[in-house]
């Protein structure tokens, strides 16, 4: 009796939309179609994406190891005692 129960259900959700969009995905393969299309070319600006913004990380990587070897170049001439003769 559960099996006609199931049978049921199955074929309620085999003629629903998300049972229909199931088997399209199913039918046109993981990035089959005009949708597998828009992904690769989604998945391709989202590579160049990620890689203008590495680049710029790194780029600001280098200005703040700059900016920490200045600031502790100042700190160790500030630090310095006067010599004699300094006022």
């Amino acid at each position: 009796m559960e099996w006609i129960f199931m049978a049921v259900a199955l074929v309620m959700v085999a003629r629903s939309p998300v049972g229909i969009a199931l088997a399209e995905r199913i039918r046109s393969g993981p990035h089959g179609g005009a949708a597998g299309a828009r992904f690769d070319e989604f998945a391709a600006q989202v590579g160049d994406d990620f890689r203008a913004l590495r680049d710029e990380v790194a780029e600001l990587s280098e200005r703040m190891d700059f900016t920490e070897r200045t600031l502790t170049a100042m700190r160790r001439s500030d630090a310095l005692p006067d010599g004699p003769g300094r006022t």
